[in-house]
């Protein structure tokens, strides 16, 4: 099946940062990729998540891309891996390599009650940045580091070689990053109503943007929806994005 035949859609979970699950009931920042309206990817398994994923699919998709281990993004991931192993589902979790080790060196310590190492609950692809990492016959994805407080990485997703999606995780305002995003048509970027050291505001996103081609551009991770950008588009939980398209100019 070619890429061009499918019906390729990324459909948002959750918006939310680090306090919006915790205090206002709503996932984590977190989307799914679908090839015919089925789930080949997971972006990230913060709080909330494993509802919203059995809300739209019934289960977890079987792959599972963590951005980076702070709780918003990876919180409910040793519960996955247990849970999902208890089940003979057994997932695969591909993340950089140094956002992998601290994954299972930190993030899945509560599973060492089990005796079992972290390599027992999931096959484990620690990649390099702008390695590709094959997820079907025809779509692929590279890592690119973002500028955060700890290692993050955000994605390009290609069709048939051919940039289709860019995912930038949470990161500061970086033009020489984003510069790297934009080579996709559809573009999902992190951002806040205000600029800090980790997350770009919507103002530095807008301006970016202003002086750069035309991209369908969705903001993410900016909290509960009466946080959501005027300015920019934001995604919305349960927003299915049409990828077949080609915005940019």
């Amino acid at each position: 099946m070619s890429a061009d035949a499918s019906r390729l859609s990324l459909l948002c979970l959750g918006t939310g940062r680090g306090a919006t699950a915790v205090y206002d009931g709503d996932a984590s920042s977190s989307a799914a990729l679908l090839v015919d309206g089925e789930p080949v990817l997971l972006v990230d398994a913060g709080f909330g998540v494993v509802r919203a994923c059995k809300a739209a699919f019934g289960n977890v998709p079987r792959t599972l891309l963590i951005t980076h281990n702070h709780s918003d993004h990876a919180a409910e991931l040793p519960v996955i891996l247990a849970a999902e192993c208890a089940r003979d589902r057994r997932p695969r979790v591909i993340a950089a390599a140094e956002v992998a080790t601290t994954l299972r060196d930190h993030r899945l310590h509560e599973l060492h009650s089990t005796g079992a190492p972290p390599e027992a609950f999931a096959d484990w692809r620690d990649v390099a940045p702008d390695t590709p990492i094959a997820l079907t016959d025809t779509l692929s994805l590279r890592l690119l580091r973002a500028r955060h407080s700890e290692p993050c990485y955000g994605f390009i997703v290609e069709a048939n070689g051919k940039p289709l999606l860019a995912y930038g995780g949470d990161s500061a305002c970086d033009a020489d990053y984003y510069d790297r995003l934009w080579a996709a048509p559809h573009v999902v970027l992190d951002a806040r109503s205000r600029a800090n050291a980790e997350h770009a505001s919507f103002t530095q996103v807008a301006a970016y943007t202003a002086k750069r081609p035309t991209r369908d551009l969705r903001i993410t991770g900016y909290g509960r929806h009466d946080q959501a950008p005027a300015e920019l588009t934001p995604l919305r939980p349960g927003e299915c994005i049409d990828l077949n398209g080609n915005p940019g100019t």
